[in-house]
C-alpha cells in the first residue's frame, strides 16, 4: 500500500511541476526593438524586467524573448539611445511587443559634441541625465502613446510627478538603466565576437549568459580584463539548441 501512496504522490509531483514550467513557459513573451526614427532594429540592446530583475539581450534583427506578466514593465537599455520603459497591458502572449527608443542627439548628426577628454558612454549619460532632470522639474510631455503593433500594449515614457515618492522611484530606475548602459558600453558586441568567434544567435546567446554585473566592471576597468574575463566564460560555455532567436 505504501508503494502506491508513492506512486500516487510521485505522479502528482510530475503534474505540478509540469503544470509550473507550462505557466512559466508561457511567460515568455516576444518583441522587436527598433530605432524610433529610422525603424531599424536596435541589436543586442538589454531589456530587463522591472519586477523579475531579467534581462535579456536582442538579437540580430533586434528580437528579444523574456518572461513578462500583465501590468509588469520592461525597461530598454541600448548606445546611443535614450533609456525608456513599456508597460505590457496584453494578457495575449501571442501578441508581439513592439518598442522603440529615441536616439541621441549627438548620433542624429545635429549636435555638436566637444568631449573634452570624456568618452562616449559619458557623452551619452550626460544627454541622458540632462533629459532625465528636465523630464522631473515638471516639464510634461505625453506619458502614454500607442504603438502601432495592434497588440493592446502601451509605449511609455514616465516623466514622473513632482511627488517624492515618485521622484525617488524615477531615480532608481534612472541609475539602474545607466548601469545597463556602462555594461552595454563595455560589454560590446564587437570585442565578445572578436575573442569568441561567435555571430548571430550564438553571439547573442553568449552575451546574454555571460553578460557582467556593473559593480564587476566598475572593479575592473580595463580592457584586460575583460578579455580575460570572457576567456574564461568562453571555457564553460556550452552551446544548446534552445537559443534564442
Amino acid at each position: 500500500m505504501k508503494k502506491i501512496y508513492l506512486l500516487i504522490f510521485t505522479i502528482a509531483a510530475c503534474v505540478t511541476t509540469s503544470s509550473n514550467s507550462f505557466a512559466q513557459k508561457n511567460d515568455k513573451r516576444t518583441g522587436f526593438l527598433k530605432d524610433s526614427t529610422t525603424q531599424m532594429p536596435i541589436v543586442l540592446a538589454s531589456v530587463t524586467n522591472l519586477t523579475t530583475r531579467e534581462t535579456v539581450m536582442t538579437s540580430g534583427v533586434g528580437k528579444f524573448s523574456i518572461a513578462v506578466k500583465p501590468n509588469e514593465i520592461l525597461s530598454f537599455a541600448a548606445v546611443g539611445y535614450y533609456f525608456d520603459t513599456l508597460t505590457v497591458h496584453s494578457e495575449n502572449n501571442t501578441a508581439i511587443i513592439a518598442a522603440f527608443l529615441k536616439p541621441l542627439g549627438a548620433y542624429l548628426g545635429n549636435v555638436t559634441v566637444s568631449s573634452k577628454g570624456l568618452n562616449r558612454y559619458q557623452l551619452d549619460s550626460i544627454e541622458r541625465r540632462k533629459e532625465f532632470l528636465q523630464g522631473i522639474a515638471g516639464y510634461m510631455i505625453p506619458a502614454v502613446a500607442k504603438a502601432n503593433s495592434g497588440a493592446g500594449i502601451a509605449l511609455n515614457i514616465d516623466r514622473f510627478s513632482r511627488n517624492e515618492k515618485k521622484k525617488r522611484r524615477a531615480y532608481t530606475f534612472y541609475e539602474d538603466n545607466e548601469n545597463e548602459a556602462y555594461i552595454n558600453y563595455r560589454f560590446t558586441p564587437e570585442l565578445v565576437a572578436s575573442l569568441t568567434g561567435f555571430k548571430n544567435d550564438e553571439l547573442q546567446t553568449f552575451m546574454q549568459t555571460y553578460r557582467p554585473s556593473t559593480s564587476w566592471l566598475r572593479t575592473n576597468t580595463s580592457r584586460e580584463d575583460l578579455v580575460y574575463y570572457i576567456n574564461a566564460q568562453l571555457k564553460n560555455y556550452k552551446p544548446t539548441r534552445n537559443e534564442v532567436r
